[in-house]
């Protein structure tokens, strides 16, 4: 039941966070979107940035798992090292895209909040393991460099369509994590 309650805040929280913003959310709002009570709220989530690191995670282990089942069924190595460009084209044309989750997060949260730094982090270093391993499944020996150099490119097309609206950043970072590949090849 306890886990349940948890799992329904931070869903109910997340949403609030990712519509209106960290600072516009208050605990009293997750309380009464979320239906608990303020006490109940703060024994499990001590302090906001607590409950925003739960968010976080969730949203970590959601975005992966879809970028996985989105390569799950490519064959090829490098559409299968590009297809986390097309899940992030399809993402931006979604109605209710609100940008980056993560960059709104640490841009409102930000160094004042070690447990949110952290949260980012970890999400940022998985995206990035993630490149870099697709891409060492291309053959390509210096896995790590063009890891880094798609992951810069999946979180500046994140950045553009965060920041701009462009919809069309994840085709641009794309095409040039495709000459990246053919480059390294």
């Amino acid at each position: 039941m306890a886990d349940t309650m948890r799992a329904h805040v931070v869903a109910v929280a997340d949403e609030l966070f990712y519509a209106h913003g960290v600072q516009a959310v208050t605990m009293r709002r997750v309380r009464d979107t979320a239906g608990v009570p303020l006490k109940r709220l703060y024994q499990m989530f001590p302090s906001k940035d607590t409950l925003l690191a739960a968010c976080l995670a969730r949203r970590d282990l959601t975005a992966r798992a879809a970028i996985g089942q989105r390569i799950g069924a490519i064959e090829d190595p490098v559409a299968k090292a590009l297809a986390p460009f097309d899940f992030l084209n399809d993402w931006f044309r979604q109605p209710g895209f609100h940008g980056c989750v993560f960059a709104g997060a640490f841009g409102e949260a930000g160094a004042a909040s070690p447990i949110v730094v952290t949260a980012v982090q970890t999400h940022k270093q998985a995206l990035l393991e993630l490149l870099t391993e697709l891409v060492a499944k291309t053959g390509i020996r210096d896995a790590d460099a063009v890891g880094a150099q798609l992951a810069v490119l999946f979180d500046g097309a994140m950045a553009i369509a965060t920041f701009t609206g462009d919809t069309d950043a994840a085709l641009h970072a794309r095409r040039a994590a495709q000459a990246v590949l053919d480059t390294a090849t």
